[in-house]
């Protein structure tokens, strides 16, 4: 029991450190974005596309991504439900603050699998990473329309 009360008392672990990713160093554009960014975020093995930890070690891909080369950010929402009302949704509660970041609509897109789902995507310019549009992070996916 006193095992047990120790366990439950003791400060909590802190969640490994991120690894030193060299690509970082080699790039200030890449560096200054993720200076911004918490423990949480990475970089994906092919440069392009962010990951998140969703656990202690395991890192998801987010529809996220980053071209050093042109300074982009790109991202995309997917809503599933009816078209229309995901286009109202993503209009209402998306567009409207990703544009204030620098990001505007590029291209929708409607798929069906297992129901209809809307994918908008959204890019802009990131010259600077102290710029406001670059500091930002957002949820990669929007509510349900249904």
């Amino acid at each position: 029991m006193i095992a047990f009360l120790r366990k439950l008392f003791a400060p909590r672990p802190r969640a490994p450190a991120r690894p030193a990713d060299p690509r970082l160093a080699a790039d200030p554009w890449l560096g200054g974005l993720f200076a911004h960014l918490s423990q949480r975020y990475q970089l994906a093995p092919d440069g392009r596309q962010v990951l998140r930890r969703t656990g202690r070690t395991r890192f998801n891909p987010m529809p996220v991504w980053l071209d050093s080369t042109e300074h982009a950010v790109q991202g995309s929402y997917e809503v599933r439900g009816d078209a229309a009302q995901a286009r109202a949704l993503l209009d209402a509660r998306v567009t409207a603050r990703l544009a204030a970041l620098g990001l505007s609509e590029a291209a929708d897109s409607t798929e069906e699998w297992a129901g209809t789902v809307l994918t908008r995507r959204y890019q802009g310019r990131c010259d600077a990473p102290e710029q406001r549009n670059c500091r930002s992070t957002w949820r990669p996916r929007a509510r349900s329309a249904a």
